[in-house]
Order: C-alpha cells, then structure tokens, then sequence
C-alpha cells in the first residue's frame, strides 16, 4: 500500500495539536462522513470543537490521510486507517501507520536520528522533532512531538529498550500473492502420491504395498507414468497378474 500524494504546499513538516488519540477521532470522523466535509460536519460526528480539529488538519494532510482543499475527505489510506481504527484491530492499525512512515520522508528522518544516535529518550527525542519542524517550545509543540513519537512507537518502529527509544522493525505486510510466492521460496511444496497395489498370488493371503514419493512441483507432468512403470516393474518380476485397472 502507498500513502497518497501530500496536499500540503508547505515544506515545513506541519505537527498534530493534539495527543494522538485525538488525531485518530479526527480520521475516524472524516471517514465515517464518507464525502468531502467541513470542519462543521467533523464537530458533529465526533463531538470535537472545529478549532481542536483544524489543529490536526494540516497534519493529516502532511502525511497523505486527508486531502482537499477548504472542505476534506479521507484518502485510500486515511479510510484504511479510520475503519481499522473504528473496528479496533491493532495489528492493521499497526501495520497501515507503518505503510505511512514509510512514506513520509520527514518521519523517516527522525527514525534516521534515532537509529544514527543509537537510541535517544523521549525528551531528547521530542526536542529533535520540533527542531526538525522549524518550531520553538511551546505548550502545542510539546503536544505535537508527543503524538509523533506516539505514532512511532504504535507503527512499530520505535520501542523501548534500557531507557530509550530505539528504532526496531514494524510488521511486514504483503498482499496474497507476495505471500504466496515468498511461501513458495522459502518452502517448496512437496506433493505426496500414495498407490496402493494388491498383488494376489496362489495362496489364501495378499499382500498390499503401498509406495510414497515425495516431488516437487516440476515433477508432477510425467509422474504418473513413472509410478505405472514402477509397479509394473514389480508385478512382472513377481508374476503377479495386475488387477484393479481401469
């Protein structure tokens, strides 16, 4: 999945003004309206004052969730993440936030910091991002970075380790055919084909064998052939008269 193309005009890396659960009832409200929508129509659906919600506005917008112009709508990825967020289900919530950094070349700096540092605290860490952004400490800035370091650690790419924060790996995710073909890679399929023959000789019992063989794919086309051959081979040298054929 790739973030859709950022709408803001602005390079400078524009920070949340609320925690980062409030930046979530945001992308919940604009995707449960659907259709383009005004700070008005998100009050109502989410129960938050317009000023709250267009404190998070050009942030959503900076990393691809919202687009528009004075009225907003969801993108792809910002209703992806709203229904997973509306529907609780971390693991999709996780891995969607890890798609959007991933895509965000601001984001991807800051875990560059991180990882170059060797791990930083959550102080240190908060101070580089409103450096980074342009912004001096305020009250909103310090909000900001919390809800940026917040999404970091709840995209998988930061988790704490002996009193910092270091960069780790997020979920991987693949659509079903990347899945397949990597399964595929790393396993190879071996088919398995039982044949069972009972060979009656001139006495009151039989005797029942059955061959397994383990392939590959590749070896499938001319499979059957090799097996007839094999048992065959063994009824003739056992002057076992062949039964049950079609």
């Amino acid at each position: 999945m790739v973030a859709e193309p950022k709408s803001n005009g602005n390079d400078r890396f524009k920070l949340p003004g609320s925690s980062l659960d409030e930046v979530f009832k945001v992308v919940q409200g604009y995707t449960s309206f659907g259709k383009l929508a005004s700070l008005s129509d998100i009050s109502k659906s989410t129960g938050m004052h317009e000023t709250a919600i267009s404190k998070n506005v050009g942030f959503l917008l900076s990393i691809g969730v919202l687009q528009g112009g004075r009225d907003k709508s969801a993108t792809e990825v910002g209703k992806k993440l709203g229904l997973a967020l509306m529907h609780n289900v971390p693991d999709e919530v996780e891995s969607i936030l890890a798609d959007i950094v991933a895509e965000d070349e601001f984001l991807k700096n800051v875990l560059a910091a991180v990882r170059i540092r060797k791990g930083m605290d959550e102080s240190s860490l908060r101070a580089h991002i409103a450096y980074s952004a342009g912004l001096s400490k305020t009250g909103s800035t310090t909000t900001g970075t919390g809800a940026v370091v917040e999404l970091l650690k709840r995209s998988g790419n930061l988790k704490a380790e002996d009193g910092k924060l270091v960069v780790s790996a997020p979920i991987a995710r693949a659509t079903s055919g990347e899945s397949s073909i990597s399964q595929e890679k790393a396993e190879p399929a071996n088919t398995t084909q039982s044949v069972v023959r009972t060979i009656e000789a001139t006495s009151p019992f039989s005797i029942s064998i059955k061959i397994e063989v383990h392939c590959s794919p590749q070896d499938l086309d001319d499979l059957g052939l090799k097996l007839r051959k094999v048992v065959d081979d063994f009824s003739s040298q056992n002057g076992a008269p062949e039964n049950g054929e079609d």
